[in-house]
């Protein structure tokens, strides 16, 4: 297809969501302490409308999957519950969540990794439909569930497009862990598994799915993808007369900012909205699934911790927070660049703390002894007033942070405050004590 040239994606810059003021901050910190997450449901139902939009112009119907991995929190869950969001889950600890929340099955879609027999039988019993089958040994699991529980789950098949992708993390490339070639080979090959389902009345065919990676700017791989998608839906039904895909899902991947600034949903969108037209109407319309997690939720959240001290080298200032990577963990992984923010200490009467103008280099560092617990500093970052007592706010800390949060050092949860769309806080998530997490590491068995 001509099309398949890189398309140039303008970029925005997006202003930081400051949903708290100063004097919110201080209140809640005077209630909760630090190091404390505050996350906005209103932007959680904001990214859902903005997502969702992008995708307008397809012709026909549009669904978007909320991954739970990027974060579980209950509040959140419920909060997407609301929009009548579909959820992406890949485990039964996620199936469970999703359970005690009371969601609809029918709007679950489940993705396993490790594809189980046990699992799958589970994951039926809740009344799950919609499932992603990523081997043909786990396709063959989900039939044997099938048969023992009694149901017909609607089978998608994960499919590994092998397209070079310029992104944070790649999840599409030969030999990779996720999906199946549509060739391969072995009966571990999309070819091989569409004739199993064609010939097999355990399982429903229902369509395809792929996730090609995290943070994309560069859309052309979508493109590549789809053209590559084109031809095999060609050849299979030329192979299977009865053959027609329901749902088509293309996985997330929608860029969220933290330094450097990112296309927009509806950019990224553009990209590709007329190629998937043209799928639907060669090969018959089908839903579209939109996979998110980042993107739906990290834009949500801020982290906000104390400065407990500082030190000076020639010109350069060590600021010590009472955070660390182990509850921002993706600032040592990923080398991820949270855009930061000093927020001033008010005190009793409501005079704010004079701010010292920084000196040439300012370094933010965590309160573990590990040398990674340096956190990278954002364009968009102002440590002005970088001072002891002062707090400083992480932005866009919503996707992998929650749900990274570690022991490490014997550190404790954080608790989690959310502002509900009507303005107020409530807390969601209590925080933990060191004695519940002596507990919890077996200091009641020894």
């Amino acid at each position: 297809m001509e099309n398949s040239q890189l398309q140039i994606v303008p970029k925005t810059i997006h202003p930081l969501n400051r949903f708290v003021t100063a004097l919110d901050v201080n209140s809640l910190v005077a209630k909760y302490g630090t190091p404390l997450y505050l996350v906005d449901e209103e932007t959680l139902h904001q990214k859902a409308r903005e997502l969702h939009r992008a995708y307008s112009g397809f012709k026909g119907p549009v669904k978007v999957a909320y991954s739970i991995k990027a974060n579980f929190t209950p509040a959140v869950v419920r909060t997407f519950m609301k929009d009548g969001m579909t959820f992406d889950l890949t485990s039964l600890g996620e199936l469970h969540f999703i359970r005690q929340c009371n969601a609809d099955p029918e709007n679950v879609i489940y993705t396993s990794v490790t594809e189980e027999q046990e699992e799958y039988e589970q994951v039926l019993k809740f009344g799950a439909k919609r499932i992603v089958v990523s081997s043909y040994k786990g396709m063959i699991n989900l039939a044997k569930a099938a048969a023992k529980i009694g149901s017909r789950p609607l089978t998608m098949i994960r499919v590994n497009p092998e397209v070079g992708v310029k992104a944070e993390v790649r999840a599409s490339y030969k030999n990779g862990k996720f999906g199946v070639p549509f060739n391969g080979g072995t009966i571990d090959s999309a070819t091989k598994m569409v004739k199993h389902m064609m010939e097999n009345d355990l399982l429903k065919f229902e369509g395809f799915h792929f996730h090609l990676g995290s943070q994309i700017t560069d859309f052309s791989c979508y493109t590549h993808a789809l053209d590559k998608m084109d031809a095999f839906m060609t050849k299979m039904k030329k192979e299977h007369p009865n053959f027609h895909v329901n749902t088509f899902d293309i996985g997330g991947g929608t860029p969220v900012f933290y330094n450097d600034p990112v296309p927009t949903p509806s950019e990224m969108a553009k990209n590709h909205v007329d190629r998937l037209n043209q799928l639907a109407e060669t090969h018959g319309i089908f839903t579209l699934m939109i996979e998110s997690g980042r993107f739906l939720v990290a834009e949500s959240s801020i982290l906000v911790s104390r400065i407990v001290n500082t030190k000076v080298y020639n010109d350069h200032k060590i600021v010590i927070v009472d955070a660390g990577y182990h509850i921002l963990l993706d600032a040592a992984l990923l080398k991820q660049e949270y855009p930061q923010e000093i927020v001033p200490v008010i005190d009793g009467s409501d005079r704010i703390a004079s701010l010292v103008a920084p000196i040439k280099n300012t370094h933010l560092a965590g309160r573990l002894c590990d040398t990674y617990d340096v956190f990278p500093i954002s364009k968009a970052s102002d440590l002005t007033g970088a001072d002891v007592g002062n707090y400083v706010s992480f932005y866009n800390v919503g996707a992998y942070s929650v749900v990274f949060n570690m022991p490490f050092h014997c550190q404790t949860k954080p608790p989690i405050v959310m502002k509900d769309s009507d303005g107020k806080f409530r807390l969601v998530r209590k925080g933990t004590t060191y004695e519940q997490l002596f507990q919890e590491e077996g200091g009641d068995l020894a």
